[in-house]
């Protein structure tokens, strides 16, 4: 199995669970509280780990209570934390909205929008045997990873979330797109060209569909009874990426993949939803 590198953002999570949305100017009650370590970059590459891949973390923390705990979660899950930096910001915040199943996600990046100007990239790219990234940092960054990666021949797996207007130059490098349904509609029609292999359109309880040169093919989803589906897109793409690097086709990683994202939203919690590979084997297919 190769080397799976994370480029993105760390965050605590703090959740709530509500029976309804306030209006504005209104104040209701909510239950079941928890924080907990999230962020889509450091959420994926704890996904991955999970799974038995092997990590690489790359993001920002503040000088903070929450900095510190995010750190001690990646080692908690033997994720190499060499190249995680502290600065003095605060760390990412993420505040969930549970409803019904259902959530609702703010976002304050703080440390992730502080990168620094020169980052030893090329160093850490050049061997990695796959590179995930996410929109939860500077798109500099992101765009900069996503050049060097080419450089080396290393697959890329880009989750455009929070989806924004991405050049289409830079959605034609990228190896593998994993947007929702909701993303999927925000960007261009016509990305499969030059390097993009395929579009994996994930659809919840509806599954995911494949969209590479050939045509579009439905993966079936994998039932369960959903508790919490914070993280599940982002089990799917740490998932992903660990399929990808055990050497299975694109259809057999989305088989598993959607599998991984499926058992995630059974329990309440990004990253501790997250299944380990013997829940896998447990579950079936």
């Amino acid at each position: 199995m190769g080397k799976i590198v994370v480029i993105g953002s760390i965050n605590m999570d703090i959740s709530t669970e509500l029976h309804d949305l306030p209006q504005i100017g209104e104040t209701i009650k909510g239950s079941n509280v928890g924080i907990s370590p999230g962020g889509k970059g450091a959420n994926q590459a704890v996904a991955a780990a999970k799974l038995g891949g092997d990590v690489m973390m790359v993001g920002m923390i503040g000088d903070d209570a929450f900095g510190a705990d995010a750190l001690a979660n990646l080692n908690s899950h033997c994720i190499d934390v060499t190249n995680v930096w502290t600065v003095p910001e605060t760390t990412g915040l993420a505040m969930i909205l549970r409803e019904n199943g259902d959530n609702r996600i703010i976002v304050a990046p703080g440390a992730n929008n502080a990168w620094p100007d020169e980052l030893p990239l090329e160093t850490i790219i050049a061997n990695a045997s796959i590179l995930l990234l996410q929109n939860e940092i500077p798109f500099t960054v992101t765009e900069k990873a996503v050049d060097i990666a080419r450089l080396y021949d290393v697959p890329t797996i880009f989750d455009p979330a929070p989806v924004d207007q991405f050049p289409l130059s830079f959605l034609r490098k990228i190896t593998y797109l994993t947007p929702n349904e909701t993303e999927f509609k925000q960007l261009p029609e016509d990305i499969l060209q030059d390097e993009t292999k395929a579009v994996l359109v994930t659809q919840g309880k509806n599954g995911v569909e494949v969209h590479d040169k050939i045509g579009i093919n439905h993966v079936p989803s994998f039932p369960v009874d959903v508790a919490d589906s914070t993280g599940a897109g982002d089990t799917f793409n740490g998932a992903f990426a660990v399929a990808m690097t055990s050497g299975n086709t694109v259809q057999d990683a989305v088989a598993f993949a959607n599998q991984a994202a499926a058992l995630s939203t059974t329990k309440i919690g990004a990253q501790t939803g997250m299944p380990k590979l013997s829940e896998i084997e447990e579950s079936g297919t």
